[in-house]
């Protein structure tokens, strides 16, 4: 565990604190009631640089201990399927493309089926099985230069790298880029998703903050740490998934790479919003929004209203952690993946279980906290009359 003093991405001394969101657990790992006594918790505090606009954690855990072992499948959300299978459609004319943190192999899978050269690289043992099972062709590593010489080696360089929700999880982003240099093709194209901090804070998306992840990255800041490797930002696109991301185009350094007009207009906008004015507003919003879900949970079970929540993402981690919300609040949860079905909620040890546990063990009130797939969710619990809510913040929705 590390403790940081100033941004790593900058290197300047000019971080300060919003928001403490107080002792968590890592919010990926959803442990048995044997692992309850040897859980570990950490202090999760967020700090923002006045130089480069980035956001980032004030502690660090290891990545090998967050990653190796990783509990997170992209394939069991039809929105993110959608999403990539989209994505595969825009890359269909590349000559080889690498998936940088490819999980199960989500891009993989509708790049094979259009008959582009894939590889993924991914650090979890377990998830990077599934897709190599599936013949999803997976380097099981932390992607770095070695990991990149190797790929240029055995394939050549890639005319495309992908790193979609997996660049705010990386310790040295500088080590990373370094690989990306050497991967990438002189014409090439480095496309980042990234969850973004300027939606974050609009919509008071504080469970978005955990350990996994330790930076929060504006576009200000991606601009700034690829022009220290010559490298130019090319274009920027607002998407949906994560609660609103951006999809970054990145290029090396050349008279013909120049920032899009998207480009120039979003820079100028975060000059607007991201300032220690904006951060305190945030802070202050999500006290408020945490206890009144915690109020709304509390009347519920004073009325006999029996809830659950549907979805177990990270983030239930934090909201949970952070408002002292356990199973006399939410008795269980629902979670389609079935690596996370029979565990438990980190920290809180609400109990997790699979669609059917809800048909035969009936609520009035589901919290949905994969708010992004809601109609998803929706559909697949049509068997049944629910008060639908969210949790931040806390409403009912239909």
């Amino acid at each position: 565990m590390q403790n940081v003093t100033e941004c790593r991405l900058c290197s300047k001394p000019e971080l300060i604190e919003f928001l403490d969101l107080g002792k968590q657990p890592l919010a990926n790992k959803y442990p048995y009631e044997k692992d309850f006594a040897t859980e570990d918790f950490f202090p999760l505090s967020v700090h923002f640089c006045k130089n480069c606009k980035n956001v980032q954690l004030g502690t660090i855990v290891s990545r090998a201990r967050m990653f190796e072992d990783y509990y997170y499948l992209s394939s069991v959300n039809p929105g993110l399927v959608r999403h990539f299978q989209e994505m595969a459609k825009t890359l269909a004319k590349e000559k080889f493309v690498v998936d940088i943190g490819s999980n199960d192999g989500i891009l993989l899978k509708p790049l094979k089926e259009l008959g582009v050269k894939a590889i993924g690289v991914d650090p979890s043992i377990n998830v990077s099985k599934i897709a190599n099972d599936q013949g999803l062709t997976t380097i099981t590593a932390f992607f770095n230069e070695e990991v990149a010489e190797q790929i240029v080696k055995e394939y050549g360089k890639a005319t495309a790298l992908v790193a979609s929700s997996i660049f705010t999880h990386l310790e040295n982003p500088h080590a990373f880029i370094k690989g990306v240099e050497k991967l990438m093709d002189d014409t090439g194209s480095f496309i980042i998703e990234v969850e973004y901090i300027g939606n974050i804070l609009k919509d008071i998306q504080f469970e978005r903050f955990y350990l996994d992840r330790i930076f929060y990255y504006s576009l200000t800041s991606l601009r700034d740490l690829f022009a220290l490797y010559d490298m130019t930002v090319t274009d920027v696109e607002k998407i949906a998934p994560h609660g609103g991301s951006l999809r970054v185009e990145v290029k090396k350094a050349n008279p013909n790479h120049r920032p899009s007009e998207r480009v120039t207009r979003l820079l100028k906008e975060e000059e607007q919003t991201l300032n220690p004015a904006a951060l305190e507003k945030f802070r202050q919003t999500v006290d408020q929004y945490v206890n009144d879900f915690r109020n709304k949970l509390i009347a519920y079970k004073k009325a006999n209203i029996k809830v659950a929540g549907y979805g177990a993402p990270a983030r239930v981690s934090t909201i949970c952690n952070y408002g002292k919300i356990d199973s006399s609040l939410i008795p269980f949860l629902i979670d389609d993946s079935p690596l996370k079905q029979n565990r438990h909620s980190p920290g809180t040890h609400i109990p997790i279980f699979s669609n059917e546990y809800l048909e035969k063990n009936k609520a009035d009130a589901l919290v949905v906290f994969a708010y992004e797939y809601f109609d998803d969710i929706k559909e697949k619990t049509k068997h049944g009359k629910y008060k639908y809510m969210t949790a931040i913040p806390p409403q009912e929705i239909s």
